[in-house]
């Protein structure tokens, strides 16, 4: 019974290893196989293979590179830590095929919050991945055209906000249209109300410790990706649970 979400712990912790060469070239316009090896972002020099090793060789090295001694960001044991504790959650939930289809999301989901964090954009790749895997989900389900439904009219909703108000961009309308898609109007409605809520806490603390203030561009991408995971674990106990069932 453990050998399978092992497997899969160990899986996210290599992918969550690559994700991170990806959130890292990807909006730098470095292609992913040139150069083929990792690199010290700051010396430029190869990491070794046993200075590669997820989430322990960041520990085994002090969080520091082994060439020129800067310190390495936090995000790339973050990034494998919680891509393998994902994609333990979701080995034990999901049965096949929705398991695989789970994991398309997380990776797609992570990549995408990452860059966002940084960058202040989203990926259209994300969230074509997103969105294919919503459809093929839902169609597996059974219930593709509450899925298609749902994904417009959330798309057609978000789009106009975005176009009359300033607190939106286009990228969070794709990546909630796909979310729509995905997660359905029950589902969805959890992640989006999850979403805001810890956003504006997380803003609210931010201003009240000095780190930003009323003017500060916050990206809502992490938080809408943060959503959608607990929606994907926890709607349907919540909504059961709301409507008395099991």
């Amino acid at each position: 019974m453990w050998i399978e979400p092992l497997m899969w712990t160990i899986i996210g912790a290599v992918m969550g290893s690559f994700y991170n060469v990806v959130i890292y070239r990807l909006p730098r316009k470095i292609p992913l196989s040139n150069p083929r090896y990792s690199f010290c972002t700051s010396c430029g020099k190869p990491v070794e293979w046993y200075d590669n090793i997820p989430i322990l060789s960041y520990f085994l090295l002090k969080g520091k590179c082994r060439h020129c001694g800067e310190k390495i960001s936090p995000r790339y044991p973050i990034v494998e830590v919680l891509t393998a504790t994902l994609f333990l959650m979701g080995s034990i939930e999901y049965g096949y095929p929705e398991k695989l289809l789970y994991m398309a999301v997380i990776s797609s989901l992570i990549i995408m919050a990452f860059v966002d964090l940084e960058f202040y954009i989203i990926l259209d790749t994300c969230v074509a991945i997103l969105a294919v895997a919503g459809i093929t989900w839902k169609w597996l389900d059974g219930e593709l055209m509450q899925a298609l439904l749902t994904g417009g009219v959330v798309l057609g909703l978000t789009f106009l906000l975005a176009r009359f108000s300033r607190g939106l961009g286009y990228g969070d309308v794709k990546l909630m249209g796909a979310m729509g898609t995905l997660l359905g109007p029950y589902g969805f409605i959890f992640a989006l109300f999850t979403a805001s809520v810890v956003g504006a806490i997380t803003a609210g603390v931010l201003i009240a410790l000095g780190k930003i203030d009323l003017k500060t561009k916050i990206p809502f991408g992490p938080f809408l990706a943060m959503g959608t995971v607990l929606s994907l674990h926890f709607s349907k106990k919540f909504f059961g649970f709301l409507t008395g069932g099991v």
